[in-house]
């Protein structure tokens, strides 16, 4: 989790490293670790490789490191559909990740490769993040680790606590309707990020520009599908009391002091008909239609282009086994040229509880997300959207190893996610059983 225990009561910039959260890089002190041909060889959180001390480039200790993990979630999905949809029962490998990262010439100098291979993309195996990342702040301004640095490549936009989640760290098997709703996904970006201890608790944010909102597939890259604006985003979030401990949802250590943590996120573009694939992608309330179709009827081979803002902000706890989550968003969609369309505003929120049963072994869980707004009828009448969900969980070892099974009734749902087995508009009950492992 790119967390170190150092035995304080709340989290401190030398316990966590914001662009580690996913995955560490640095060498736990009772790492077993070989030496071959002058190699320190073993698993620390992965399988890892990392060069001699005395062989390194003027860097410190462990300067070259190679981590490999990989993890992936085997799923059952069943679809009883009361509405467009047609009704599922398959079986499917919702994620398949091989992940390489660690460290370069020096021990600031970190990379990380993700690739993905799952049953919607067939035999394709595509790159789905590659980033490299520089502390700037510990290598040239002497700065503890993780209070400021730079970073570019593929990677998740700070913007919501449900994308910045791993899915490996979700209680239910994916995430939830409004959040997909509301996401900004993946796209090429520079980026900045840090940490300060100046304030009564620990404060870690980040920011940056990248191509667009929702542009992070294999077409990124090619410009003829891409406005010519960039994208902003930004999130912040801190840990106002308690030590939040391994999960960053569950309460595996079944908290005997409260421990929250709260976040704020904003991300904002000006989206162009000349780039079909923003254009193209954001959806409305509550038919799940692009909202570039619901235009099409006002245009005829017009240019068009609106400004998109989007607000977050989020409220997590743990204790005594008992967790909860609730995130809240807002979408402003203004500013129209090209169509006599007024501003649309649509908003929701995802409110989750899990409770163990049994300690760190089995969990119940329940969710209900919605978005409500008027995008769906370009400025009328409010239209909205349920999931009510419920589930439980079995953890063999934490989230290394764990099943769950859920079941979630959908009210005409406003996305299109091969990831949570839903299309436009559908309504109906889905039923999912899955297998995580990881290491």
């Amino acid at each position: 989790s790119g967390r170190r225990d150092c035995g304080c009561d709340s989290y401190c910039c030398d316990c966590y490293d914001p662009h580690q959260a996913s995955y560490g890089y640095g060498l736990d002190s009772d790492a077993e670790l070989d030496w071959i041909n002058g190699l320190r060889v073993g698993y620390d959180h992965g399988f890892l490789i990392a060069s001699q001390h005395a062989r390194n480039l003027g860097a410190s200790e462990y300067p070259f490191q190679l981590r490999f993990n990989g993890w992936g979630q085997l799923r059952h999905t069943v679809l009883n559909s009361t509405g467009s949809g047609n009704d599922q029962n398959q079986f499917q490998l919702k994620r398949g990740r091989l992940i390489f990262s660690g460290v370069a010439f020096n021990p600031d100098f970190h990379f990380l490769i993700q690739l993905d291979g799952r049953s919607s993309s067939g035999d394709d195996v595509r790159l789905l993040d590659y980033y490299l990342s520089y502390d700037v702040g510990h290598a040239k301004l002497g700065l503890r680790r993780g209070q400021f640095g730079l970073r570019t490549g593929k990677y998740k936009m700070p913007f919501t606590l449900a994308r910045w989640l791993s899915g490996k760290e979700l209680e239910f098997t994916d995430r939830s309707v409004a959040s997909t709703f509301f996401d900004v996904n993946r796209s090429f970006a520079w980026g900045i990020y840090g940490a300060s201890r100046r304030f009564l608790c620990p404060v870690f944010w980040e920011a940056a520009i990248f191509n667009g909102l929702v542009t992070g597939g294999a077409e990124t890259g090619s410009t003829g599908s891409l406005d010519s604006n960039f994208a902003y985003s930004a999130r912040i979030h801190s840990y106002p009391t308690g030590k939040w401990g391994a999960g960053e949802l569950a309460d595996f250590e079944n908290h005997q002091r409260l421990a929250t943590r709260i976040g704020l996120g904003y991300a904002s573009s000006r989206i162009d008909s000349r780039g079909t694939t923003e254009f193209n992608t954001l959806r409305v309330v509550d038919s799940g239609a692009t909202l570039s179709s619901m235009l099409s009827a006002h245009f005829d081979d017009t240019p068009i282009s609106y400004s998109v803002n989007l607000f977050c902000t989020d409220y997590s706890f743990k204790y005594r086994g008992l967790s909860g989550t609730l995130e809240y968003y807002f979408r402003s969609v203004a500013d129209f040229e090209g169509v006599d369309v007024s501003s649309l505003f649509d908003h929701g929120f995802w409110l989750q509880y899990g409770y163990f049963v049994s300690p760190a072994n089995f969990q119940l869980l329940t969710r209900w997300s919605r978005v409500v707004g008027n995008s769906g009828t370009l400025g009328g009448e409010n239209q909205s959207s349920d999931e009510i969900a419920a589930g439980a969980a079995w953890y063999f070892r934490e989230n290394h190893a764990k099943a769950v099974v859920d079941v979630s009734h959908l009210n005409g749902a406003p996305i299109d996610s091969s990831s949570l087995d839903v299309v436009p508009g559908e309504r109906g009950w889905l039923y999912r059983c899955q297998i995580q492992f990881s290491f």
